[in-house]
């Protein structure tokens, strides 16, 4: 639209000049005499206003009964995140930049958006619309504004589940699925896209099972559709057109409007379950490591297979050629580990190989769960680091290492000192075991490690 404005005004400018062009070759006219103007019509002149007449059911659309329906049970979430801890703090390096400069420590809010999917006050909304917030506040579609508490939150899989405490029952969004969706159907998204509440727009379902690459991972088997979805949007309601949730919004493409995405319900409802249930998403471990296969040829290569692992019990040898899992085709090391990131635990996958010298095979393999302790002891034994206290209680200091381990192999030595493993800051030997925990066994995982007065990052492939 603003284009077409655009166009107008130039087009009137070149008439306007062009006119001026010929004022001296064409003397303009007398002026004429004015006219009296008629006088404003008084208020019995003027035409009544339309009274009110009920609202025909030609107008009453599919698409309005189901924001009728579905509106009062999306809220907009908002979020104040106190300023982080710089691990470089802790003696390494810099001190904190705020403190550097005297600087007051500020805060920062943020507005995402969520949808109400049980009365008792649970609302889903995105793990990046809620990450690091110390506060979190949720305005209902009445006006309300209530404290919501974090129940649990996936960053792998960008999901977050709140808890809104009401004096009653609040509306919410029946559930439905996302496993029959059909390219052109239509789709509504309902969302606070820049602050203005509760903003409805409709579009259709453009494609299925896409994999949108942000800076941080990658995430697979979206919905996309045109559906307006803009910041602010994240967390919101994507609906079919009965009104039930199929997807809950997360992103738009750069490249241009018209392109956003959504995560499927089925899987946003399985993790949901797991955060409720157990506070964390149990993810499936296979027990398997890949290696690449050569440059121009896709797949990987079975590494190893660790011993009494479900991959081990479902017959899979090292030196396997894995093509393909499930109905996703796997390119190399890096589309492995992103697909395996997305497996829980009790999920059969099918692994798809093909061994030298022998016809393709379908392996069906049952993830299984670790509990943290078991992660934490198989993840030592892999890093093959072993770790004390710090005298002045800031950090895990590495004792030994082990000949041949992951951690030999990033170089880590006896008296490095481990700042943090994955999310989780190290001020001690026990932080040490609970981070690691909290990793994926077959993934990769960021340390923190200091040596002198220096501090630096390294991959441990896990």
């Amino acid at each position: 639209m603003r284009t077409g404005v655009v166009a107008v005004g130039v087009l009137l400018a070149g008439c306007l000049d062009r006119g001026a062009q010929n004022a001296q070759a064409h003397p303009p006219p007398a002026p004429l005499a004015p006219t009296p103007a008629p006088a404003p019509p008084t208020a019995s002149e003027l035409p009544a206003a339309a009274k009110p007449s009920p609202i025909p059911a030609s107008r009453r659309t599919p698409v309005v009964v189901a924001v009728e329906r579905v509106a009062p049970a999306v809220v907009s979430v908002m979020t104040e995140e106190l300023p982080r801890q710089n691990p470089f703090a802790r003696g390494f390096l810099l001190p904190d930049p705020d403190e550097l400069f005297d600087r007051p420590h500020s805060t920062a809010t943020s507005l995402g958006s969520g949808v109400i999917v049980d009365p008792k006050g649970y609302v889903i909304t995105n793990d990046h619309v809620v990450q690091g917030a110390a506060r979190i506040r949720v305005q209902l579609a009445d006006g309300r504004e209530l404290p919501a508490q974090l129940v649990g939150a996936d960053a792998a899989f960008d999901v977050a589940v709140l808890k809104v405490a009401a004096d009653r029952p609040l509306p919410s969004v029946p559930l439905g699925t996302a496993r029959d969706l059909m390219p052109g159907e239509t789709v509504i998204a309902i969302g606070n896209p820049f602050g203005l509440a509760h903003t409805v727009t409709t579009g259709v379902v453009s494609a299925l099972h896409r994999s949108v690459k942000t800076q941080n991972q990658l995430y697979q088997d979206f919905i996309q559709t045109d559906a307006a979805i803009n910041p602010g949007n994240s967390g919101g309601p994507l609906l079919n057109i009965e009104g039930r949730l199929i997807g809950i919004n997360t992103a738009v493409h750069r490249g241009g409007p018209g392109i956003g995405f959504a995560i499927p319900i089925d899987r946003a409802a399985r993790i949901v379950d797991d955060l409720l249930r157990f506070g964390r998403v149990r993810y499936g471990w296979l027990g398997l490591r890949v290696r690449p296969i050569g440059v121009g040829r896709p797949g990987v290569i079975v590494a190893s297979v660790d011993e009494g692992s479900p991959a081990a019990a479902a017959g899979v040898r090292p030196g396997a050629l894995v093509v393909g899992i499930d109905d996703d085709t796997v390119g190399d090391v890096d589309g492995w580990s992103e697909r395996v990131r997305r497996v829980l635990a009790d999920e059969d996958v099918t692994l798809r190989l093909a061994e030298p010298g022998a016809a393709p095979a379908a392996i069906k393999v049952r993830a299984v769960h670790l509990s943290p302790d078991e992660v934490a002891a198989r993840l030592e034994r892999r890093l093959g680091l072993r770790v004390g206290d710090a005298r002045d209680g800031r950090a895990a200091i590495v004792l030994a290492v082990t000949d041949g381990s992951v951690g030999a192999r990033l170089g880590i030595e006896p008296g490095d000192a481990l700042l943090q493993v994955g999310a989780r800051e190290v001020h001690a030997a026990s932080d040490y075991r609970a981070a690691l925990g909290e990793l994926r066994l077959d993934a990769d995982a960021v340390l923190l490690v200091g040596r002198g007065p220096f501090a630096y990052y390294v991959t441990a492939h896990l």
